[in-house]
């Protein structure tokens, strides 16, 4: 069994588009893939903050201004704040966005936890769901966590997603959290959000690339020769040992 699932893994990277490494998942789980899963390229490395650092401080209409936290936020998370931002569309919008990068998992724990913490009542929990082209289908839509939360007569609204790579050594995780006040109604409130996210945020973060022609097999003999096609071979073989050993030793 463990032969055949080798075989199959190996077989569909080998066949998949070269730039396939190059592709981010932006999902509602830091720790394993669901159904909400979208693979995407992003314009920015997340998890440096020199590439941050030169995010655009404007989005359109909207207008953006960093901010700090208390140096005990930093502490509890246990993660590299990469940044925080205010960003503030001809007052009559307004949002905080944070950019946060660890490769521990207590850092990402569910976001209501750290609310509840600071004595906030969780109203409703929820999947948030952008449309982040024309075509309206399951690969075109981006999803996020939403959490609608109170304390006294003030009410918020958060949503928040997870990135990390899909191949590769890296197994750092980066979280994107948008927050807000809730000003007139919750539903108003949340369509401030979705116009920053569908109308600037994601054509920023994100990058709509056409994908590579070229196999990863093909790319890998056209760029090591003879050591490639002994390498792709090789990749192939392997599972194909494990399969025969098994079926041996069950006879």
């Amino acid at each position: 069994m463990a032969g055949i699932l080798l075989l199959a893994y190996v077989v569909i990277f080998l066949i998949s588009p070269k730039d396939i490494t190059d592709y981010t998942v932006a999902d509602t789980e830091y720790w394993r893939e669901t159904g909400n899963r979208l693979m995407l390229k992003t314009a920015y490395e997340y998890n440096s903050k020199e590439a941050l650092a030169v995010f655009p401080i404007t989005l359109g209409e909207w207008r953006g201004f960093d901010f700090k936290y208390p140096d005990s936020v930093y502490k509890a998370l246990n993660a590299d704040v990469l940044m925080s931002r205010t960003y503030v569309k001809n007052n009559t919008g307004f949002l905080w966005i944070d950019f946060i990068n660890s490769k521990v998992g207590a850092s990402f724990h569910k976001q209501r936890i750290c609310l509840e913490g600071a004595g906030w009542h969780i109203d409703n929990e929820s999947i948030a769901q952008f449309n982040i082209a024309n075509d309206r289908n399951p690969f075109t839509k981006l999803y996020a966590n939403r959490l609608d939360y109170s304390k006294g007569n003030e009410k918020q609204i958060m949503v928040y997603w997870f990135m990390f790579k899909k191949f590769g050594s890296k197994d750092d995780v980066s979280m994107v959290r948008l927050s807000t006040q809730v000003i007139n109604n919750e539903t108003a409130t949340f369509g401030i959000m979705t116009d920053f996210v569908e109308g600037e945020l994601f054509k920023t973060m994100y990058t709509k690339a056409e994908p590579d022609t070229i196999t990863v097999a093909e790319d890998i003999m056209k760029t090591y020769g003879n050591s490639g096609m002994i390498a792709v071979a090789m990749g192939i073989l392997i599972p194909f040992g494990l399969i025969f050993a098994g079926v041996r030793r069950k006879n």
